[in-house]
């Protein structure tokens, strides 16, 4: 589970033990914090999904991870890559992780079209995000690929 947290910086989320479900909290934090500078839809809707997560409720993780997903492929492949700024790659994969841990959880996580749009969206993830999430990725492709 990824840790409820604050949509503001001045309050620190004591970071938990990690598995394959879990994103840093305080990472997650910040990048929703800098996000919310350039972007409050995208901030709003990465934070959503991620407190949605923490809550177990797979339908608003789903949901709103699929918004911040869009918004951040949106500006992703808007221009030369070299202009986009670092917080979307974040973005994106953090969003990326919240989406598949959420379609993994509900009841259908044994059906294998499911598993492997959840380890598709992971290497999404991998491929368009920046390093911050990575590890956290790459626990949750481990876990989806011995399911």
């Amino acid at each position: 589970r990824v840790a409820k947290m604050q949509h503001t910086a001045s309050r620190r989320v004591k970071p938990r033990k990690e598995d394959a479900s879990t994103l840093d909290a305080v990472v997650l934090e910040a990048v929703v914090a800098e996000l919310d500078a350039t972007d409050r839809a995208a901030a709003g809707a990465l934070g959503r999904a991620s407190d949605a997560v923490g809550a177990a409720d797979w339908r608003a993780a789903a949901e709103h991870s699929a918004v911040a997903q869009e918004l951040a492929w949106k500006v992703l492949h808007t221009g030369h890559w070299t202009e986009v700024a670092p917080v979307w790659r974040a973005a994106y994969a953090a969003a990326c992780h919240c989406a598949a841990v959420a379609c993994t959880s509900v009841d259908a996580a044994s059906e294998r079209e499911v598993l492997l749009g959840a380890l598709r969206t992971v290497d999404l993830g991998l491929m368009l995000g920046d390093t911050r999430f990575r590890a956290a990725l790459l626990r949750l492709a481990r876990r989806l690929e011995t399911l």
